[in-house]
């Protein structure tokens, strides 16, 4: 049984270069669904979609600073975060912590335009690292 009650949706990639990391997404088969640039992160973001691989998120710095920054510096450019989503986030995070895992909020929730204004928020969870949990409508 899955206790978390979450499903996974797509994993992040940051790029500082997001014309060759998409070069190297379509020529694996992806196909852009989604172009847009979020204010509120301030980083341009591309949903990648693939018939039989997983869904790619490709973010990437925008003009100015932004929180891509701290990640592209110390971890440098990759998969940083993989998304749920859960039809319940508070019931999902006390799951989580109820496993006895340490779950610290990065950032709380807020409407995601690449995905109509559904609510994202972000997690640091201790032995896994970040996730992304994506809200219903």
């Amino acid at each position: 049984m899955q206790e978390f009650a979450l499903h996974f949706h797509h994993f992040g990639l940051a790029s500082r270069r997001p014309d060759r990391t998409l070069r190297f997404l379509q020529g694996l088969g992806h196909e852009v669904v989604t172009q847009v640039y979020d204010p509120l992160q301030n980083v341009r973001l591309w949903l990648c979609s693939h018939a039989f691989m997983p869904t790619v998120e490709l973010v990437a710095p925008a003009e100015g600073p932004g929180p891509l920054d701290t990640i592209l510096t110390t971890s440098g450019e990759g998969v940083y975060h993989l998304c749920y989503e859960t039809e319940n986030l508070e019931i999902s995070l006390e799951s989580l912590k109820a496993a006895g895992l340490r779950v610290v909020c990065v950032s709380t929730p807020k409407s995601a335009i690449l995905f109509g204004g559904r609510k994202v928020s972000f997690y640091m969870v201790r032995d896994v690292g970040i996730i992304e949990l994506l809200e219903p409508d």
